[in-house]
């Protein structure tokens, strides 16, 4: 408090008590990066008591894996010829750390001046971490099947092009799959029960995958899987077990009875790129297709000539 005092002239009485009482933190470091004022609020989003920030470095603030990088962008604001700057992009966020170690989602704006003959920049702090929180919310459930909570069609195709752009395999697998006579469990048992059909599956689907498989819901009745870095025969094995565990699950709906429920599934693997993936799922459903006609409750496999037509 009277350090801050010492900084803002008594003739400034409004802007000290602006400073205390508003929301926003405000955190001011020296030349050296110490912290020489922080009000209230400053304390409040990053979890000191009262004084204790005073003469710390501005690092406590900082996770540790950031701090390099933001004092480069500090010292370049500091010689630069911006006197206030906003920190941050619509891509990109401020973390901090509170003082017991979790991160805090920050909106910031920097300024240069000066106090008592000293240079002084100055940060206008908002916590966001509620509004970041809200804005992946609507990000998940634009992305996201509202019925089963797989990946949608967009997401999913966007999500396997962004991962065959990290990462090339030499094989990958796409599996597509149909619920057999879904429309017919409609008809017999009632739409709860197919939903409770699709939900099921997904929740197949979900303990069947590795960490970095991706599934979603393609559409109705039809799912799809991208299995990254995996040949045929592991495909085939994945989807074997998936059509098992869909055979065997157990539905008590009270319409009565539990059917004996079976699904398609067409298989490709082959070396996948961005610009075959959608050439890859329509081979997959092509197949899908030959089971569903032959009789259903089976799986298709792409022929090799087909495989070999697609990475040529």
């Amino acid at each position: 408090m009277t350090l801050i005092a010492s900084l803002l002239p008594a003739s400034q009485e409004v802007y000290r008590k602006i400073v205390f009482e508003i929301d926003d933190g405000v955190i001011g470091i020296d030349a050296d990066g110490i912290i020489r004022l922080c009000n209230p609020s400053a304390e409040r989003i990053f979890g000191w008591r009262s004084g204790e920030l005073l003469e710390k470095p501005l690092e406590v603030l900082l996770p540790e894996h950031l701090r390099t990088r933001h004092q480069a962008l500090v010292s370049n604001f500091r010689v630069g010829a911006d006197d206030a700057r906003y920190m941050g992009s619509r891509t990109a966020e401020i973390v901090g750390r509170r003082a017991d170690g979790s991160d805090v989602h920050l909106g910031i704006t920097i300024l240069k001046t000066s106090a008592t003959s000293e240079p002084i920049m100055i940060a206008v702090i908002r916590d966001i971490s509620e509004r970041i929180s809200y804005q992946r919310e609507l990000q998940r459930l634009a992305q996201t099947d509202p019925l089963t909570g797989l990946l949608n069609r967009r997401a999913f195709h966007d999500s396997v092009a962004g991962c065959l752009q990290e990462r090339q395999p030499a094989s990958s697998a796409i599996v597509l799959f149909d619920l057999d006579d879904f429309k017919g469990i409609n008809d017999r048992y009632g739409h709860d029960a197919g939903d409770d059909v699709l939900v099921r599956f997904a929740d197949i689907l979900r303990g069947c995958v590795r960490g970095n498989d991706l599934a979603g819901r393609w559409g109705g009745e039809e799912f799809i899987l991208f299995l990254p870095g995996v040949g045929s025969d592991a495909a085939v094995v994945v989807t074997d077990r998936i059509r098992a565990l869909l055979t065997a699950a157990d539905f008590h709906w009270k319409a009565g009875g539990t059917p004996g429920l079976t699904a398609s599934a067409g298989v490709f693997a082959g070396g996948i790129t961005i610009g075959s993936l959608g050439t890859a799922i329509a081979r997959a459903d092509k197949v899908l297709y030959e089971a569903k006609r032959s009789g259903r409750d089976r799986f298709v496999v792409a022929p090799d000539t087909e495989v070999a037509d697609l990475v040529r």
